[in-house]
């Protein structure tokens, strides 16, 4: 049996469409928001992780020796581990090593990782990463006082 009125298909298809469209203007107010959505998000991380640091460390120097166990058992039973998988395994141990003994060298290699941007000169981006330093240093200057910081979105 047709639809006698094919045209309310068609509206109803365009009023679908035009609410997804609504949604999707009244939501760019918004998006400003989602960066500090994700800097919650991973502050709870980081703190769930540092909590759990000391059994991570564990867990890894236990599978660190299930590998060279796994290595010596190969060679006994007269087969190679590839070159690949020895290399890997040797600087996942002293990756481990280097989190065990050294904490804070690690997180300052991984901090500067994340926060080094482009050398073009002149950008926005560059202007920022030459300032992160000092804005880290003056924050972290003032431990005995309130501190705030506040980034605003140029939307």
């Amino acid at each position: 049996m047709a639809d006698p009125n094919p045209t309310s298909d068609r509206r109803a298809g365009l009023s679908g469409i035009a609410a997804v469209a609504s949604v999707l203007a009244a939501s760019s107010c918004c998006l400003p928001i989602v960066p500090f959505l994700m800097g919650a998000a991973f502050a709870g991380g980081s703190a769930f992780l540092s909590a759990a640091r000391p059994y991570l460390l564990v867990v890894s120097v236990l599978f660190l020796a299930f590998g060279f166990y796994q290595g010596r058992r190969a060679k006994r039973c007269n087969r190679r581990p590839s070159a690949v998988s020895a290399a890997l395994l040797w600087i996942s141990t002293a990756l481990v090593a280097w989190a065990i003994f050294f904490p804070q060298a690690m997180a300052n290699a991984a901090a500067n990782l994340l926060t080094r941007a482009p050398a073009t000169q002149g950008s926005i981006q560059n202007l920022t990463a030459q300032n992160v330093a000092s804005i880290g240093a003056a924050f972290n200057a003032a431990k005995d006082e309130a501190r705030v910081l506040v980034f605003l979105s140029p939307t």
